[in-house]
């Protein structure tokens, strides 16, 4: 008899840098600015924000202890990261996603996201298929009338730097505000 995972057994999980309070603050200050100007449909909550390394969907509860064993063994110094403004996903007239961009040490930030798809793909997981994109989601679906006008972003923080010192593996708490829970630390040095 085959049994089914029920959704209590899995945890919709992935693997993302945080962002420091200090940075988010930055974001939240200028996106609560250009709330009105910027119509999106859903905000990202300041302690949501992170950079993404891997996406891993519903696992089960008991894959996690050897998903945590295999991202303690993905090895990376510490990375300086720094905002590079905003800009979106998706075409002018409906972008599907408003980020913040990321610059600094971008070529190990990709080393560091292959290092966790390697791990990861060691017990079954599949990367995305698509290249990878770093940045930090701050909102979703424009609701705007029209095309969202270029000069909206042009305003967005640059130029403010941070230390990233580890990654982590966040749980998902959909329609929650926070969403995101980490559940797993993991030191870059």
């Amino acid at each position: 008899m085959e049994q089914t995972i029920s959704k209590e057994h899995t945890q919709r999980l992935f693997v993302a840098i945080p962002v420091p309070e200090h940075i988010s603050r930055k974001l939240e200050v200028w996106t609560r600015a250009h709330k009105e100007k910027l119509p999106f449909r859903k905000w990202s909550h300041p302690r949501d924000y992170h950079i993404t390394l891997q996406f891993l969907g519903e696992t089960p509860a008991a894959k996690q202890e050897a998903l945590q064993a295999v991202l303690r063994e993905a090895k990376a110094a510490p990375l300086s990261l720094a905002l590079n403004g905003a800009g979106t996903f998706g075409p002018p007239k409906a972008p599907r996603v408003l980020w913040a961009a990321v610059n600094g040490d971008l070529e190990r930030l990709a080393s560091l996201h292959r290092e966790v798809i390697k791990a990861t793909r060691s017990i079954g997981f599949e990367p995305e298929d698509r290249p990878y994109a770093p940045h930090i989601t701050l909102a979703r679906g424009f609701a705007g009338s029209g095309e969202m006008p270029p000069e909206a972003t042009v305003s967005a923080p640059a130029l403010f730097e941070w230390e990233a010192d580890r990654f982590v593996l966040m749980r998902t708490h959909m329609n929650a505000s926070p969403m995101y829970e980490v559940i797993g630390e993991f030191p870059l040095s």
